[in-house]
């Protein structure tokens, strides 16, 4: 490590370095800082001056038995190279149109200025050419804002145990109902965001879809005790979507030799059991699920390219949903 003769410039990246590393721990003192770098506690404080007045990095300063210590204001930045970065940048460019795209901006210039303003060169990220040169193919809501904004509000419930009050879309009537509800815990399907909670109306769990509620009222200080015995990864495990209706199935089905490799490649869900290997290349895959409908809507979106075999419930449903389609045609 450089020492008495390290370039002043040289010697603030990596004083920001330490107080990256050091902030979770508690900070570093001005001594180490000084003893690190074999020069004045004098000079090591004018450093400080300049991160904190020129660069705009916050800084807090604690005294304590071994001298004046130093941590970042706003927690602390792991390490991460241009690569781990750009990764980080590709995951967010997935949720353009989301609940979350009110922060999207927000997050990617900090992004940028954190890693790159002390560390690397951001060219390196090159964000704006990258975004340019990928197409994301998904769904996106019409009012991302609107729904960011509750979805903060109902983040924040969780997090602190309080009830909010909801005005929610019912689709299958059409009407908008009013519900208190007890927030346990937030779902994500294909980035449409869902909160799962006990809604005091029915006295039961139910679970909300983020974008289908109007307005969001936080009653914070109505505070609920979180159940100990819920668990919300025990409670979804089942279920093939966002729907535990209770009634769980061994459903299986037959996948043609076109997209046999598909499911071969992917995990649809936990239960997924590849259950035999048919000579004409196709495959008999098994689940244990509720949440039926959620199913039923999956499986015919695969066409003619999947058959169910059991359980003839489901055969049955989809049979009718078939036939009520080529009616409509």
């Amino acid at each position: 490590m450089p020492r008495g003769d390290t370039s002043k410039g040289l010697r603030i990246n990596i004083i920001i370095d330490q107080l990256n590393k050091k902030t979770p721990y508690g900070g570093v003192t001005v001594r180490e800082l000084a003893d690190k770098f074999e020069v004045t506690e004098r000079t090591i404080y004018r450093d400080l001056k300049i991160i904190e007045n020129d660069l705009v990095v916050p800084l807090i300063r604690q005294e304590d038995g071994r001298g004046s210590r130093i941590r970042l204001k706003h927690g602390y930045l792991p390490s991460l190279s241009p690569e781990k970065a750009t990764v980080i940048f590709l995951s967010l460019l997935q949720h353009k149109g989301s609940a979350l795209t009110g922060h999207f901006e927000e997050i990617k210039n900090a992004l940028i200025s954190t890693l790159f303003k002390y560390h690397y060169d951001p060219q390196k990220l090159a964000v704006e050419n990258l975004q340019k040169r990928i197409h994301i193919v998904e769904e996106s809501l019409i009012d991302p804002l609107k729904t960011g904004e509750h979805f903060i509000k109902l983040v924040e419930a969780v997090r602190d145990s309080y009830r909010v009050k909801l005005w929610y879309f019912v689709g299958h009537s059409g009407e908008e109902t009013e519900r208190v509800v007890e927030p346990y815990g937030l779902i994500c399907k294909r980035q449409n965001w869902y909160v799962v909670g006990r809604c005091l109306l029915r006295d039961d769990i139910r679970v909300f879809r983020i974008d289908q509620i109007n307005q969001v009222l936080a009653y914070t200080s109505e505070r609920f005790k979180y159940p100990k015995e819920f668990s919300l990864q025990e409670y979804m495990a089942p279920s093939w979507g966002v729907i535990n209706d209770g009634d769980c199935y061994r459903v299986v089905v037959r996948f043609s030799q076109r997209v046999a490799h598909l499911v071969r490649n992917m995990k649809y869900h936990s239960s997924q059991e590849i259950v035999e290997e048919m000579k004409d290349g196709s495959i008999v895959v098994s689940y244990y699920v509720c949440g039926m409908q959620e199913l039923i809507g999956w499986l015919i979106h695969w066409g003619n390219t999947v058959e169910v075999l059991e359980p003839a419930k489901v055969r049955h449903e989809i049979k009718e949903y078939v036939l009520s389609v080529t009616a409509l045609y």
